[in-house]
């Protein structure tokens, strides 16, 4: 039976550019975090919900913190934040399991994002399948959702890349850049 609630120290994938390694976000993580943050703001804004300067503040990063721990230890998300290299603490982006389903289901959402400056270098490819690879084995899940963008075709590419199956459209499904979305969904199954 999985352990819920509980993290790993951390998880590591190879990828072409050496690797990444992946651990829940710290406070140390704090001024590294707003700095990807606030100088990828524009690149990420067709893709994410909209947020404000206040985002970034110590004080929200204090109580994103916080959320982090209750959603762990409830066995509810596991947030991950992306470092390059083995050891190395340069971050370059967010690995995220969310709104897990126990139960007859089994699953959950898988969310990412990589810094402009660190595309195309396998850091996604490689957080994803960590994330997969700790979601499917360490906690036991069936199945895992990404939603997408019909125009970010990276990340289509990407999910199709690992696996992932275009199981169909959510209309309306987020509201991103200020305007409701509608998002491509695919899926992967621990027997795919």
């Amino acid at each position: 039976m999985p352990k819920r609630g509980r993290l790993p120290t951390s998880l590591y994938e190879t990828c072409a550019s050496g690797g990444v390694h992946l651990r829940t976000p710290q406070w140390a993580d704090y001024d590294e975090w707003v700095n990807l943050r606030r100088t990828n703001k524009a690149f990420l804004q067709p893709w994410e919900p909209s947020w404000k300067e206040t985002h970034l503040s110590r004080q929200s990063y204090k109580a994103q913190m916080q959320r982090f721990s209750k959603m762990i230890a409830a066995d509810e998300a596991y947030p991950f934040h992306v470092f390059s290299g083995k050891s190395s603490n340069d971050l370059v982006g967010a690995c995220n399991l969310t709104q897990i389903r126990r139960g007859s289901l089994q699953s959950a959402h898988i969310g990412y994002w990589i810094g402009n400056e660190y595309l195309r270098q396998g850091y996604a490819k490689a957080s994803i399948r960590a994330v997969l690879k700790f979601g499917f084995e360490d906690l036991g899940l069936h199945r895992i959702i990404a939603a997408v963008h019909p125009d970010n075709q990276a990340s289509i590419n990407l999910l199709a890349g690992l696996g992932f199956v275009h199981e169909g459209i959510a209309r309306g499904y987020l509201k991103v850049d200020g305007r409701w979305s509608d998002h491509l969904i695919f899926a992967k199954l621990v027997t795919d």
